[in-house]
């Protein structure tokens, strides 16, 4: 006896859904939280960086070698913002919900959205510290496209850069039994890059109910933060 016609699109859809249920149990893994464990570039240091760019990144140097804080917006307790929160020693969390995922650093005030209901960014926004992410699921991976961060960060921090002309597009997925997270991040910026340039960030998964350490940047009189008080290379402009 042979189905009926009528079911076997029914059968179809119910694998379907089977399918997508499955990809979205192992989506959610992302959920929880992430420490950096493993990253295979520098400073800047591999980036293909615009003489512009070089200008930059070699004031700022020189900078440092005057005995200067390391970065200025640390001195200042300015935020990191997108790309490096996504690559310092801080603890992240993943959050996902049905209409975006959001990424918080134990080091960073601001949340990151990532909005998984918009297909667009939208027009005329004030550049940010983190700009604006997009998301869509490719099965388990996690695909993100963020654009319009602004001039105010260190160039070339922790990962990648960060400018007014920067656009950032991120593919997050889980290995090891969703005890690991690969975070593969790809750049590119007119302005500042020669040609765009990708780089992988591997993170473990803390233990269950772990939580979020507080961290607080105090600013005294001068502007310091107070992670580098005392610190005699920490010296004021």
């Amino acid at each position: 006896m042979t189905a009926s016609p009528r079911l076997i699109p029914i059968a179809l859809a119910g694998a379907a859904l089977m399918l997508a249920s499955a990809a979205r149990a192992e989506v959610s893994a992302l959920n929880g939280m992430w420490i950096l464990e493993a990253k295979d570039f520098g400073r800047g240091d591999k980036l293909p960086l615009t003489p512009a760019a070089q200008a930059v990144l070699d004031a700022e140097r020189k900078d440092v070698q005057a005995g200067n804080v390391i970065f200025e917006s640390q001195k200042k307790c300015l935020p990191d913002g997108v790309p490096n929160i996504m690559a310092n020693e801080f603890a992240l969390e993943f959050l996902e919900t049905p209409d975006r995922v959001t990424i918080l650093n134990e080091a960073s005030t601001l949340p990151r959205s990532i909005y998984l209901d918009e297909k667009t960014h939208p027009k005329g926004l004030e550049p940010s510290w983190n700009g604006h992410s997009i998301g869509h699921w490719e099965g388990a991976t996690l695909v993100v496209d963020t654009v319009n961060l602004n001039d105010k960060a260190h160039l070339a921090n922790f990962l990648g850069i960060h400018s007014s002309t920067t656009h950032m597009v991120e593919r997050f997925h889980v290995e090891n039994g969703g005890q690991s997270l690969v975070g593969e991040y790809t750049f590119e910026d007119p302005r500042y890059l020669t040609k765009p340039w990708t780089g992988v960030i591997h993170y473990r998964r803390l233990p269950p109910h772990s939580e979020l350490w507080e961290y607080a940047c105090e600013i005294g009189g001068e502007g310091w933060n107070e992670r580098f008080k005392g610190d005699p290379a920490a010296k004021a402009n």
